[in-house]
């Protein structure tokens, strides 16, 4: 129980320290803004660059979003990405109905697409997509995102990515192990379960675990 509770006081100062740290980290400001006009989608980088995009027969505009060097586009077809640096759109074909039920999400560096079997990360510093696939057989539980790093949880697994990095990092949950909350910064998160904390960041890109018995 000493030991437990050890465990979770110095996580929670360690989480401190993390929310301080990206408190003082200044947020870029949005250099991205996108429009749809006249069956088009447009990007305009950094107030002068313009990137249009034309939208293909019945594909139609379901989300946009802009954060920092990243602007984000769903449709029922495709997802969209650009960044600062990309030099034009970046696209990933959707499956059948897989935009019906996909959780989207964007950071000032990373782009996120969560489907029903896999997920789909955009780097800003690499300009690509990078994906995963998910046990079909688990339930999502939450998607995280934080400047750097992105967690996807479900009921059986955790992965995470962080930017720059070449891959998401799986980690399985055990037998009748349970989410009980996850915690996100800039470059950090913690995922605290009925048996463990773990713990993922954007330096490491990878999970570690910090038992709780």
């Amino acid at each position: 129980m000493i030991r437990v509770k050890s465990a979770l006081i110095c996580l929670n100062i360690l989480f401190l320290f993390f929310t301080l740290g990206a408190h003082a980290e200044e947020d870029p400001e949005d250099m991205v803004d996108i429009f749809e006009a006249d069956g088009k989608i447009i990007a305009v980088i950094e107030g002068r660059n313009t990137q249009p995009l034309m939208l293909r027969s019945r594909e139609i505009l379901l989300q946009s979003m802009a954060d920092g060097y990243l602007g984000g586009v769903l449709t029922n077809h495709r997802f969209l990405v650009i960044s600062t640096s990309s030099g034009g759109w970046q696209a990933l074909a959707l499956r059948k109905g897989e935009s019906e039920k996909a959780v989207t999400a964007l950071s000032p560096c990373l782009a996120l697409l969560v489907g029903k079997d896999r997920a789909v990360g955009f780097d800003a510093r690499n300009d690509r997509f990078i994906e995963t696939r998910l046990h079909i057989k688990d339930k999502l539980v939450t998607v995280k995102m934080g400047k750097k790093v992105a967690v996807v949880i479900l009921s059986g697994h955790a992965y995470g990515l962080a930017a720059g990095a070449s891959a998401f990092d799986e980690i399985r949950l055990r037998n009748r192990e349970t989410t009980e909350s996850v915690k996100i910064t800039s470059g950090k998160a913690i995922l605290q379960t009925s048996d463990r904390l773990l713990y993922f960041d954007a330096s490491g890109a990878s999970w570690r675990e910090y038992p709780l018995n």
